[in-house]
């Protein structure tokens, strides 16, 4: 599947600008397509995620939480699960 814009919502407001912002993404896909390289780059172009940025991830195989890595050209990767320690 398709990032679909409709689909990423804001879940946290930060009136500072250096706080990182937490967002929600649910969709059919599994969540290791959704983990995939470049799958989130319109959501940094459009919502503007950042690197260091949280989508809780809602596939078809459970829920996750990701952070986001952001390049200079774009392009967006996700890191695995984040788990307490």
């Amino acid at each position: 599947m398709a990032f679909t814009a409709n689909n990423f919502i804001p879940a946290s407001g930060s009136a500072n600008s250096d706080a990182g912002k937490t967002f929600q993404y649910k969709e059919g896909a599994t969540l290791a397509a959704m983990r995939a390289a470049n799958y989130f780059n319109d959501a940094a172009a459009t919502y503007g995620l950042k690197s260091g940025d949280v989508i809780m991830l809602i596939g078809s195989d459970g829920i996750g939480f990701s952070q986001a890595t952001v390049a200079a050209n774009g392009n967006v990767t996700l890191g695995n699960n984040i788990t307490s320690v």
